[in-house]
């Protein structure tokens, strides 16, 4: 998974504006070690335009690439 990539969420929590609704990967974030490691790892920044919330970090094991940028 990559910057530009369109996905879909497929496990854990699933709001209703993201179901059945495509995300684009805008960014990835690496967690450094800290206090909890729980958060160590790294994340997808995904946004849903359209949805009028703002981009959020998740567990790249939650989604499911529907394309993929070049």
């Amino acid at each position: 998974m990559k910057v530009g990539d369109l996905v879909q969420k497929r496990f854990g929590r699933i709001e209703p504006y993201q179901q059945g609704t495509v995300g684009l990967i805008v960014g990835r974030h690496v967690e450094a070690r800290g206090p909890n490691p729980a958060f160590h790892g790294y994340w997808l920044v995904v946004y849903y335009p359209g949805s009028g919330h703002p981009a959020y970090r998740y567990r790249p094991e939650e989604f499911k690439v529907l394309s993929e940028s070049r």
